[in-house]
């Protein structure tokens, strides 16, 4: 895709609402303690290495931002096989709430531009 119009710094902005959307909403549409207590700790993580990729709103960049897609991709395949967790898959609007995260989360990372722009 040529189109990459999400920079760095959206990209990470987008992270923390993205993290912050995994620590509050679960509760909000009653999932039990577990599967909340689950989602704090993927919105812990990713709200943790989005502080610390090198991007403009971050806290301490030291994580490349192609190390940061990784990590990105390997979540987005965790979040997805959590639809089949028992305290998801029973729940009909914690099963949307999953699968609208790995939606907007493989939107994200398609349209994020990795590597800075050639300065020509």
């Amino acid at each position: 895709m040529k189109n990459k119009i999400i920079p760095p710094a959206l990209h990470g902005l987008i992270d923390y609402g993205f993290a912050a959307a995994l620590f509050a909403v679960p509760r909000l549409i009653g999932c039990n303690e577990r599967t909340v207590r689950l989602y704090r700790g993927l919105a812990l993580e990713v709200c943790l290495y989005g502080a610390m990729t090198r991007q403009p709103l971050a806290l301490l960049p030291i994580i490349p931002m192609k190390v940061h897609k990784g990590i990105d991709m390997a979540n987005l395949s965790d979040l997805t096989l959590l639809t089949i967790y028992k305290g998801i898959r029973k729940k009909p609007k914690a099963v949307a709430f999953n699968l609208g995260m790995v939606a907007l989360g493989i939107t994200t990372v398609l349209l994020t531009q990795w590597q800075r722009k050639d300065r020509g």
